[in-house]
């Protein structure tokens, strides 16, 4: 099979390869997909650069597809499927590839409505927003506040609150992001300077405060949105990619209303913890009440150098699709 390989780490122009390889062996309790679509996340990237240490080499990276089951149980031959995991891509062979072999259950029945391409961007963003809120225990007619608001996880955070019952408030970097959300998905924008953000939270909230922030930068909006908690807030932060790492934090007011910060990260969830999550979000995306990220850029495998280097930039997600 044709699969996007890595023998060292680098930079993708540097060290990503287009090879012929063997599909990894069918072991007992195991389906061989053959994939039509497969997502690009940062994390990609990040993995060919080396940012993660349990990656070993070679490896066939990406975390992320949509395709159909080729070989395992007589009964799963033919099934429409989409997964994703953190183990795919880093310990075992990922999705930039023309076959993957998986756990026969981190493969799952993906919805009717969503093309190959558009099931394939899901995985990432939608199981990191929902683990985010998981954690959060989230109750409806609780108020969200998600930075990252335009991006992937953070567009996703926003579907998923409001299709679970939260109210949401979206955080954009500046103005210039706002037309990129779906206003049907927000009830209130703020953008990244400290004092709008207290501003569209007290006039949203009531003075109360949300009682979830969603933290997907980093330390550039983490003071802003922990001082936004309401009593008994919960501050998750997944990500520090964007906006520094270190930050200080006042324990008096942080204990006195008795709040929480909680660390997630969506690398441990392998692929049969991701296909429970994604069999959960089926009815949602079948009923309309969640929809897919946007594919803004489409790239066959021989292209994979120019598609890693355009999922910064590209005004939503970069796919490989098998033609």
């Amino acid at each position: 099979m044709k699969a996007i390989q890595i023998t060292k780490f680098g930079e993708p122009g540097d060290v990503v390869k287009l090879v012929d390889v063997l599909p990894a062996p069918l072991s007992l309790g195991e389906v061989r997909v053959k994939i039509e679509a497969a997502g690009i996340n940062p994390s990609d990237i990040a993995n060919i650069r080396g940012l993660f240490p349990d990656t070993r080499l070679p490896r066939v990276v990406g975390r992320d597809f949509a395709g159909q089951i080729v070989e395992g149980p007589p009964q799963s031959i033919g099934q429409q499927v989409w997964g994703s995991g953190g183990d795919i891509g880093f310990t075992r062979d990922g999705t930039h590839a023309e076959f993957l072999t998986v756990p026969a259950a981190g493969a799952t029945l993906r919805p009717a409505n969503l093309s190959p391409e558009q099931a394939a961007v899901v995985g990432v963003p939608f199981s990191t927003a929902y683990v985010c809120l998981e954690n959060a225990r989230l109750v409806p007619g609780e108020w969200v506040l998600v930075s990252g608001a335009a991006g992937a996880v953070g567009s996703a955070a926003l579907e998923l609150a409001k299709a679970l019952g939260g109210r949401t408030i979206a955080l954009v970097r500046d103005k210039t992001q706002i037309p990129m959300l779906d206003h049907s998905k927000v009830d209130a924008i703020a953008t990244s300077e400290p004092d709008n953000i207290a501003e569209v939270v007290k006039t949203a909230t009531g003075g109360r405060g949300v009682n979830i922030a969603l933290n997907g930068v980093g330390a550039s909006v983490f003071q802003p949105m922990l001082h936004s908690l309401a009593e008994r807030g919960r501050l998750a932060v997944y990500s520090v990619s964007f906006g520094g790492r270190e930050v200080k934090v006042d324990l008096f007011p942080l204990y006195r209303k008795r709040q929480e910060i909680i660390g997630i990260n969506s690398v441990p969830i392998d692929s049969v913890s991701a296909a429970t999550i994604l069999a959960r979000l089926v009815p949602l995306f079948e009923s309309g009440k969640l929809t897919p990220p946007r594919v803004a850029e489409r790239y066959p495998l021989h292209e994979a150098v120019t598609a890693y280097e355009r999922v910064r930039t590209a005004q939503g997600k970069v796919a490989f699709v098998m033609r």
